[in-house]
């Protein structure tokens, strides 16, 4: 089991927030051609090429740019999501579990501004990163117009290339793409972001003034742009939500990929020096052939490589040396993350048997670490077997790796780091029943951050008043921090993270303070020196 391969909802709706009630045209000049987006309380262009679609001989290749229009684009829906495998968990009523979802040309992002801006406004950006094991999502399934609206910020959301189709690594693609291949999705990114610095000054933008962000798999995009080479210049700030950026089984280097991979294009049924067999393949086919080999059960099975032009060092490497791209920091995960994972591995909230809880552990830590870490997270002690493993995995792939990424990075920058804790965070989903609540899962944050539902998972119009409280102070803390580098406000006490103190902020329904035991909360002092790979 892959539990990370089946995060969040991958259903992608087409989010009405005030910005799809929007009567009035808009047009904005690109560099590309002028886009006709929507305008009410929010200004919103949806669906706007930054590249051109990767398709046929472009498939696997690095992002070319995007054909020029000269009549305006209409830009009040949004693009195709790239494509992706169809969940069970969460499918659709019209869709159908192991079906294709979405096109190859999708290489599409959105803006949302405040109403009325000008080129002349200057205002701060948030470049979003969607989540998704880098298998699913897409940038629609996140609505920027409250923040924009509210913050006074363009938010700006992204599709890229996911799976095999944005992460397949081989000799002969590497030959062909000048010593590199794998990393796509990654170069789509940016892309984007070299079309913010063309384009989001005629949004309202300032393209001095840009901070990337992303959640799960996008976090760990983020973690990636900060040690790029080629990210360099792009922004001035980052923010990473529960990024796995050190999680164990994802550091794979460029050769190790190339090698699986050779047997993964076999699998396909084509030679792996047969570039034109496998371009010319179905994408259901490219997307849900299996990919050989065992890997931890955090290892996500398409992701960035690393030893390569594009991630010349591992992001623990690149962290602890100061080679990466030095912007202020706001790095945060959720209490309770692997909470979600047990909700994924028991989607018909069966309880999950101490077998089953043993095997998990084993494939998180490696058959060396099984015997004492099953002692250290005894699920007599936590009750049931699936409330030990949550337990397990948030602090093993989650916190720990979040902390460590934190004592790395704040010798070198600014760092301010948060907890998302709320016991009981608003869901639109069933607890399994051997678990006493999702609590703070994996994801719960981000309806709280965003103020707008996120599909199948959580809708602010569940919030109590303290949630609406709490998530006006994660909201603006964010923002803050998109808008100045840092999210601290005079008298909050927030201040930067140091390896001495440990000073993780906690966002709680009962108030935002200081914690000065999150490494003992998480037994970090047990994964630190465990070091798993």
């Amino acid at each position: 089991m892959n539990p990370l391969s089946v995060v969040r909802a991958s259903v992608v709706l087409l989010l009405l927030g005030s910005s799809a009630h929007a009567q009035t045209p808009v047009t904005v000049q690109t560099d590309h051609g002028p886009v006709v987006g929507r305008e009410s309380t929010v200004r919103s262009f949806l669906g706007i090429p930054y590249a051109a679609p990767p398709v046929g001989e472009l498939r696997w290749k690095s992002p070319q740019p995007a054909a020029p229009w000269t009549a305006p684009r209409d830009a009040s829906t949004f693009g195709n999501v790239c494509p992706q495998v169809v969940i069970a968990l969460f499918a659709r009523p019209d869709e159908t579990p192991g079906t294709l979802r979405g096109q190859e040309d999708c290489l599409t992002l959105n803006v949302y501004t405040p109403s009325g801006v000008t080129a002349q406004s200057k205002l701060p950006v948030m470049a979003w990163i969607h989540g998704g094991s880098f298998i699913t999502g897409s940038g629609a399934a996140y609505d920027g117009a409250v923040l924009a609206q509210k913050y006074g910020v363009v938010v700006v959301t992204m599709n890229y290339r996911l799976g095999a189709l944005g992460w397949l690594s081989l000799p002969a693609l590497s030959t062909e793409g000048g010593g590199q291949s794998g990393n796509y999705g990654l170069q789509d990114q940016q892309a984007a972001l070299k079309w913010i610095q063309s384009n989001i000054t005629a949004f309202g933008g300032d393209p001095a003034k840009v901070t990337v962000a992303g959640e799960s798999a996008g976090g760990m995009s983020v973690c990636a742009n900060l040690a790029s080479p080629q990210s360099a210049g792009l922004f001035r700030g980052a923010i990473i939500q529960s990024g796995l950026c050190t999680s164990p089984g994802n550091g794979v280097t460029l050769t190790q990929a190339e090698a699986r991979n050779t047997r993964y294009a076999t699998n396909l049924g084509c030679s792996a020096t047969d570039l034109a067999c496998l371009r010319a393949l179905d994408p259901l086919k490219v997307l849900t052939t299996k990919v050989p080999g065992l890997r931890p059960a955090s290892a996500l099975v398409w992701s960035p490589v690393y030893r390569n032009p594009s991630l010349p060092l591992q992001l623990r490497d690149a962290f602890e040396s100061g080679q990466f791209n030095q912007v202020p920091v706001l790095n945060g995960t959720t209490h309770d993350e692997g909470r979600l994972f047990v909700q994924v591995a028991s989607p018909d909230g069966k309880p999950i048997s101490p077998v089953l809880y043993w095997g998990g552990t084993g494939l998180t830590v490696g058959v060396a670490n099984t015997t004492r870490t099953l002692a250290r997270y005894p699920y007599r002690r936590y009750d049931t077997p699936a409330l030990a493993f949550a337990t397990m995995f948030t602090d093993a792939v989650f916190s720990c790796t979040a902390l460590r990424v934190n004592q790395a990075l704040s010798k070198h920058v600014p760092v301010y780091a948060f907890e998302f804790n709320d016991p009981q965070a608003a869901t639109l989903m069933k607890s399994p029943s051997d678990l006493p609540g999702l609590g703070s899962y994996h994801s719960s944050e981000l309806s709280y951050v965003f103020q707008a539902p996120i599909a199948g998972m959580s809708d602010p119009t569940l919030f109590t008043p303290a949630q609406r409280t709490l998530s006006d102070a994660l909201s603006a803390a964010w923002m803050t921090f998109v808008k100045t580098g840092s999210p601290a406000v005079a008298g909050d006490g927030w201040a930067r993270f140091a390896t001495a103190q440990g000073n993780v902020q906690a966002f709680t329904p009962t108030g935002v303070r200081p914690i000065p035991n999150f490494a003992a909360d998480h037994q970090c002092e047990y994964w630190l020196p465990l070091n798993l790979q």
